[in-house]
């Protein structure tokens, strides 16, 4: 793993059509990025579909919240290698930013998902 700067990540082309996951209490949400901009103080990572898996019923969902804010100021982004970006959330959990190409949820294995 190598430190990142949110400058360099948003310089990357390979992120946006990509998937963002991320964990949190025991839940994943993952979804494709549409987008990965500096909007004010915050970075925002913007999906079209975002899917919720509960562990415990093992299936992916539709999810609501398509958008991802994070404060460059508190969180550091990490190189995790193969084009990987991670990061912590704190109070959160884990994100990862798989690159285009890379690692990709499947649209069709999302209950009430209609693309």
């Amino acid at each position: 793993m190598s430190a990142l700067t949110w400058k360099e990540v948003l310089k990357r082309d390979d992120i946006v059509d990509g998937d963002c996951e991320t964990q949190e209490d025991g839940d994943i949400y993952r979804g494709p990025i549409s987008s990965i901009e500096l909007e004010g103080d915050a970075i925002v990572i913007k999906s079209p579909w975002v899917a919720k898996m509960v562990l415990s019923e093992g299936k992916w969902k539709k999810w609501h919240i398509l958008r991802l804010s994070i404060n460059p100021k508190e969180i550091s982004p990490q190189d995790i290698g193969q084009g990987r970006i991670s990061f912590t959330m704190p109070l959160l959990g884990i994100a990862t930013i798989f690159p285009k190409g890379g690692s990709k949820l499947d649209p069709s294995k999302v209950e009430g998902l209609e693309i």
